[in-house]
């Protein structure tokens, strides 16, 4: 079973020599263990007192874990269908609100409170959270593309008497109709959240004839209003508070008031009034407000609008030099979808403002090639589209790729190509983007491939 799940991957075999480089490991766990700073996680500085104020309610609204019925003014409405119970379960490295950690916390969450779920057999317990989707319906033809929860609330001593089942992902995977995609980390997302939309487009438009003679092109999101989405794996969302409503709904079953409908409207499922997650009148001027006045979803928003962009390492791991790394990362053109930065305008939140935002992201959609197509369109982005993910902080994460394919920083490089590899995706779609970029690298000494390599390490 594990084999037809990697074919559902596109999971490929080596067809050119690859790169010589070696990956150091993760920045905190492979190397500089000690006297190194964490890079991610924490508050901004320069908030305001009242800014600051509302930190710890909404760190404690991230990490609170929910329940079906029956919990607190925070934390209710879990399911019937859910991913997990809390945001860092998921988001949790290196810190609260980062990526997939070393150890799956599914393993804690699947029975919990009597529930009669069985973990799917592509989660493990030192493997990356993976969600699930179906790129098509049953007749594997008619568009589908959905989150398919891992797990239902059957069986719980607060699910009443649901009694769902959770979905079929062996069959799914011997139809070659299963994907992942794996959390990714909200570092720095309150700046994301800001960068002008012309300047996003003014960089599509730059050097045009150095990105054409490489192959790429890149395309922006274009969300209802017009401007550019820039947050998810396919830029599929504009803002964060959506995208937070949208998560909750999704990843725990907790209707808001931006999706105040259940997934599942199974009769006996449908436990609680909806929106479980509204905005909290009944504390109105009471002790507990402000902060706790305001709806879940608001508070997680808060949470992720206040962290601090990650910054980079003090030191380059293998002994080599970082300096000159970024040098080749510029000279082989990953930087023209990694763009080294952009800058804010001025911002109602001041320490957001006219700040430097190292991400290395165009934040724009690029074609990927038929090895890393996953069939699922989301607004303009098509089956093998990804939005260029930032790469601040990608020295502390622990998996790559949209469906954390590898934990080997090389092997992700590599896996940009689909020249490099072959695989049995859809012929249909174009080659990838990154092809002649993935070669110039390839070109690189073997001293120049590990000192990119490290550079991005150090990051």
């Amino acid at each position: 079973m594990a084999s037809v799940a990697l074919l559902a991957l596109g999971v490929s075999a080596v067809l050119w020599a690859q790169s010589t480089a070696s990956d150091p490991g993760v920045r905190g766990i492979g190397w500089c263990t000690t006297g190194c700073a964490n890079g991610a996680g924490g508050f901004q500085a320069g908030l305001t007192t009242q800014e600051v104020q509302s930190e710890p309610a909404a760190a404690q609204q991230f990490q609170t874990t929910a329940v079906v019925t029956g919990g607190p003014i925070t934390g209710n409405g879990l399911g019937p269908r859910f991913n997990s119970n809390s945001c860092t379960s998921c988001h949790a490295q290196p810190a609260m609100g980062g990526s997939s950690p070393t150890q799956n916390p599914l393993f804690q969450v699947y029975q919990l409170n009597g529930a009669q779920n069985s973990m799917p057999f592509f989660e493990t317990t030192s493997g990356p959270t993976l969600v699930a989707r179906f790129p098509y319906e049953a007749d594997l033809t008619t568009p589908n593309g959905l989150v398919q929860q891992l797990f239902v609330i059957t069986g719980r001593s607060d699910g009443g008497s649901c009694g769902i089942q959770q979905p079929n992902f062996t069959q799914a995977a011997q139809q070659n109709n299963l994907v992942f995609r794996q959390p990714l980390p909200t570092f720095g997302d309150g700046y994301i959240d800001i960068i002008q939309n012309k300047d996003i487009l003014n960089n599509l438009n730059s050097n045009l004839q150095l990105k054409t003679s490489l192959g790429i092109s890149g395309l922006a999101n274009i969300a209802d209003d017009g401007s550019v989405s820039r947050l998810g794996w396919k830029a599929q969302w504009r803002a964060i508070l959506p995208a937070i409503g949208a998560e909750e709904n999704v990843e725990e079953g907790i209707t808001n008031e931006m999706f105040p409908t259940e997934i599942d409207q199974t009769a006996g499922c449908d436990l609680n009034p909806i929106p479980e997650d509204p905005t909290n009148y009944s504390l109105y001027n009471t002790s507990n407000t402000p902060w706790n006045f305001l709806a879940d979803a608001e508070r997680d928003a808060i949470f992720m609008r206040f962290l601090a962009q990650p910054t980079e390492g003090q030191y380059c791991p293998s002994g080599g030099s970082c300096t000159n790394g970024q040098a080749q990362f510029n000279k082989a053109g990953c930087v023209l979808c990694h763009t080294t930065s952009y800058r804010t305008p001025a911002a109602s939140i001041p320490s957001q403002g006219h700040i430097l935002l190292n991400l290395y992201s165009d934040l724009l959609l690029h074609h990927m090639g038929p090895c890393l197509a996953d069939n699922i369109a989301q607004g303009l982005a098509q089956g093998d589209m990804w939005r260029t993910p930032p790469l601040w902080n990608v020295g502390q994460r622990i998996w790559f790729m949209h469906d954390a394919r590898t934990n080997n920083i090389v092997q992700a490089i590599e896996d940009h190509s689909n020249i490099i590899t072959s695989c049995s995706g859809n012929s249909s779609y174009p080659n990838s983007e990154a092809n002649a970029v993935i070669q110039n690298f390839n070109n690189l000494s073997a001293q120049n491939q590990q000192d990119l390599v490290d550079f991005l390490r150090s990051l």
